[in-house]
């Protein structure tokens, strides 16, 4: 990885922390880390795959 992808990767990485730290407090008010964690987790699956694919409407688990 070149230097420049590095550090857009990091920026990237940085904003969908900042993304799920967000959107974690915004449903359950001071989110802890596990809980910040698991969105964060969603999000990068999300950019992952696209907008097109759901790969979680088969999964029968829920995180509630």
């Amino acid at each position: 990885m070149a230097i420049g992808e590095r550090g857009r990767a990091e920026r990237a990485t940085q904003a969908l922390l900042k993304l799920a730290k967000e959107i974690a407090d915004s449903v359950i008010g001071e989110a802890d880390q596990a809980t910040v964690r698991a969105v964060f987790d969603r999000l990068c699956m999300e950019t992952d795959t696209g907008p097109d694919l759901e790969p979680a409407a088969q999964q029968t688990t829920t995180y509630h």
